[in-house]
């Protein structure tokens, strides 16, 4: 097994805990401080800075596979992960090993210094941050592509500096507790990442947001682009294994585009990948969009409409987790007609827009079983899950089980067509329960 996998990723997972603080902090000062102190790695590589609701990851994959297409060598930091810490950093599209990840947290520590109060530490995503930088620094690739993980002004990765281009995909209510409880307030949270001077491409969505993130724009002198005013789909053809359809950016000429990742949503992330790759191709000359849009048909995100076999079944696994993720998910089912033939097993997370979640997964698919994640203390509780689900109970049957496996057990004994989805820990916790790794189609 590629670095002794799980052994190696669990003592990663350790050190991680032992070094950092047990918060979801929001600041720039501890994460500022560590990368002064060890010579701000996050200064020595040229960036693509992704930020938003819904979207980032696949978006930051596609971008990935658009400059490997032009030839370009990559680094790519995403969270969370599924199975294993390293999916988080890949260079070239190929997970970092291991050792490097270890040997970067060995400076990491070494900057930290003793390890004092507790509360006093980075949190552990400013630590992997600080690792994946001093990775990334020390690798040089010539673009990074970095995924923010909540927010935007005070996420740790905003302390990157060389940014090419600031991307900003679907905004929407997520983590209102930290960015606030309004659309507008979270929006601003994430407009405030844009650098002066720079570049920037907006998703539009949703429109109510256009004139503010104009707006933001214009104010420091940010050169801003919104999808939906640069771009003109035609053609559209979308299956869960992939969308077909021709795109004009720019009132361009069209150009056949073919995506591996499926779905509606796919759809508007394809679109804003390559209109980020026209606006990068200034910096980056061989980002030609008709050499490069074949990297789509070659781009690879666990956990997004993914179908891998389970005995006679199918199973989907899909990473929404949040309103406008749910909301997603079932618009591509009804759009295909197939609502109807698949059953549901869900949980999510305790702060998360729950009823707004139950509510459209029970009005859209015929059985959903409620599950939590085993051991994870901020996994909502199945049967509260169920009783939500209760003004339904006409329309779908509703189901509850402590254990997400014997949830599948069950569900398979009605329907051979099976969706799991409402938290990446539910993915990761069955992927790694069904010994799915990275290419396998089957149990």
């Amino acid at each position: 097994m590629k670095d002794g996998f799980p052994v190696l990723s669990e003592t990663i997972e350790g050190r991680l805990q032992d070094m950092s603080s047990p918060y979801i902090r929001p600041g720039l000062s501890r994460i500022a401080a560590l990368l002064s102190k060890m010579g701000h790695p996050e200064r020595a590589f040229p960036a693509v800075h992704l930020v938003g609701t819904n979207g980032k990851g696949s978006v930051s994959a596609m971008i990935e596979s658009l400059f490997l297409e032009a030839g370009y060598s990559t680094c790519l930091y995403t969270s969370p992960h599924l199975m294993d810490i390293t999916e988080r950093l890949r260079f070239s599209g190929v997970p970092v090993d291991g050792g490097v990840l270890l040997r970067s947290l060995d400076r990491v520590e070494s900057a930290l210094g003793g390890r004092g109060d507790p509360g006093s530490r980075p949190t552990y995503f400013e630590v992997l941050t600080a690792a994946a930088f001093d990775a990334i620094a020390d690798r040089s690739p010539d673009v990074a592509i970095i995924e923010a993980g909540m927010g935007g002004r005070l996420d740790a990765t905003n302390m990157v500096k060389n940014v090419a281009l600031t991307v900003i995909t679907a905004i929407g209510f997520d983590h209102s507790q930290y960015l606030g409880g309004t659309l507008e307030e979270i929006a601003n949270e994430k407009f405030s990442v844009l650098r002066p001077g720079g570049r920037s491409v907006f998703s539009g969505m949703p429109q109510t947001l256009e004139e503010l993130y104009l707006e933001h724009c214009k104010r420091i002198g940010n050169t801003g682009e919104i999808l939906s005013r640069s771009v003109e789909i035609r053609g559209l053809k979308v299956s869960l294994e992939g969308n077909h359809f021709e795109i004009s950016l720019r009132s361009g000429e069209y150009l056949p585009v073919k995506t591996v990742l499926g779905g509606t949503y796919q759809v508007e992330n394809a679109a804003l990948a390559l209109l980020s790759a026209q606006a990068l191709s200034f910096r980056y000359p061989r980002m030609d969009l008709k050499t490069v849009a074949g990297g789509l048909e070659r781009t690879r995100w666990r956990g997004r409409l993914e179908r891998v076999r389970y005995g006679d079944c199918e199973l989907v696994l899909d990473g929404a987790h949040n309103p406008q993720g749910v909301d997603a998910l079932a618009d591509t089912f009804e759009t295909l007609g197939t609502a109807s033939e698949y059953a549901v097993i869900f949980t999510a997370m305790k702060d998360k827009a729950l009823e707004h979640m139950v509510a459209r997964i029970c009005g859209s698919f015929p059985l959903v079983a409620f599950t939590r994640v085993p051991d994870m203390g901020r996994s909502a509780e199945p049967d509260f899950l169920l009783n939500m689900s209760r003004p339904y109970a006409k329309k779908c049957v509703t189901l509850s089980f402590e254990d997400p496996m014997s949830a599948l057990e069950e569900v398979s004994r009605r329907y051979k067509k099976i969706i799991i989805c409402g938290s990446l820990y539910l993915l990761g916790f069955m992927m790694t329960r069904l010994s799915l790794r990275a290419g396998d189609e089957s149990r």
